[in-house]
């Protein structure tokens, strides 16, 4: 029989205060939009991405629990959400997202730690690529015309703050009514003291 892969991603999770902001912002985003056809994430499914693993075998799934087992070095923190950005940033846009403002740094330093934890890195290292958080909002399944990412441009988009303490490995398991996200581990940030 043989090994079933997953599709696997570490993430860090928002507060349901920050998450119905979020939505909130959505809502006056599907507005401006209108009839363009696009797939918005459900509000109980938004978190931010450190890594996306994409299907992974069962000894990837191993070393990223070992490497979550005990906490991690770094203190909690606060994200707060600013500003709206699309994917790709020229053409026509695939995904929309909102970006991160304050606790940028904290989160690339976590995925970081992240990359050299352990006796191999949990995440593969790429020199001199960016990790940019963000969190996606929707997937346009149709050509966004021009007016309309100029009308979502000017929405000012803010949210948050968002306590950050822990990060988790889930499962994406998809379906015809979406994906369904399975917490599999997790570490604790460091309380500080």
């Amino acid at each position: 029989m043989g090994h079933e892969s997953k599709r696997l991603f570490v993430a860090v999770d928002i507060d349901d205060t920050t998450r119905e902001q979020v939505g909130r912002i959505s809502t006056d985003l599907r507005e401006v939009v209108g009839h363009t056809k696009a797939s918005w994430v459900r509000q109980d499914r938004m978190h931010l991405t450190l890594h996306f693993f994409g299907s992974a075998d069962a000894a990837l799934e191993a070393r990223v629990r070992d490497a979550l087992a005990g906490s991690m070095a770094e203190p909690p923190f606060d994200v707060s959400f600013e500003g709206l950005g699309f994917f790709p940033e020229r053409g026509s846009p695939r995904v929309l997202w909102l970006g991160v403002g304050a606790g940028l740094e904290q989160l690339r330093r976590l995925q970081r730690a992240l990359v050299i934890r352990g006796e191999r890195p949990v995440i593969p290292s790429h020199p001199g690529a960016s990790f940019n958080p963000h969190l996606t909002l929707a997937r346009f399944r149709d050509r966004v015309p021009g007016a309309k990412v100029a009308g979502i441009a000017d929405i000012r988009a803010s949210a948050g703050p968002a306590r950050i303490d822990r990060v988790t490995l889930y499962e994406s398991r998809l379906s015809p009514a979406g994906p369904t996200y399975v917490p599999l581990a997790e570490a604790l940030l460091k309380p500080s003291g």
